[in-house]
């Protein structure tokens, strides 16, 4: 069971995973409202961080200047990712109906990284033409439905 960190905040919440190589999985999930095929509804964004410290972590989740510089490192292999999958797979089950669950990349890199995320039911989510993220809502609610 994962133990939220931000207790007080209903619109954001945060995990801290440790790893073999003494290093840290940071999942930060914010909540965010969004026009959506000309709807209102709530988006969860999620951000992913592997680092030695909590701090660098926040610094790096708040854009901080003292963040800018801190890079990826790829230093935890595949156990990072593993971990994350579980956490953000548990975390739909949360959402509400009017909720999304959106994992947005930075590069084209994490682009095809992230690409596994469609093995579990996640959808490709286009905005102005344009491939923005891939996204989920919680399957109690609702099931994809493929169009012909």
């Amino acid at each position: 069971m994962l133990r939220d960190l931000v207790k007080k905040r209903k619109s954001e919440v945060r995990y801290c995973q440790p790893l073999s190589n003494g290093q840290a999985l940071h999942i930060y999930f914010w909540r965010e409202k969004q026009s959506i095929s000309n709807q209102i509804v709530y988006v969860w964004n999620v951000g992913i961080i592997i680092t030695d410290a909590r701090k660098k972590a926040n610094y790096w989740k708040n854009h901080s200047p003292k963040g800018k510089k801190d890079m990826s490192t790829g230093e935890c292999g595949l156990e990072g990712l593993k971990k994350a999958i579980d956490i953000i797979l548990q975390f739909r089950y949360r959402l509400k109906r009017n909720e999304y669950l959106f994992v947005v990349f930075d590069d084209e890199k994490r682009k095809s990284a992230y690409r596994w995320l469609e093995r579990y039911g996640f959808m490709e989510f286009h905005k102005n033409d344009q491939f923005q993220a891939y996204g989920t809502f919680n399957p109690i609610y609702w099931d994809w439905f493929e169009t012909e």
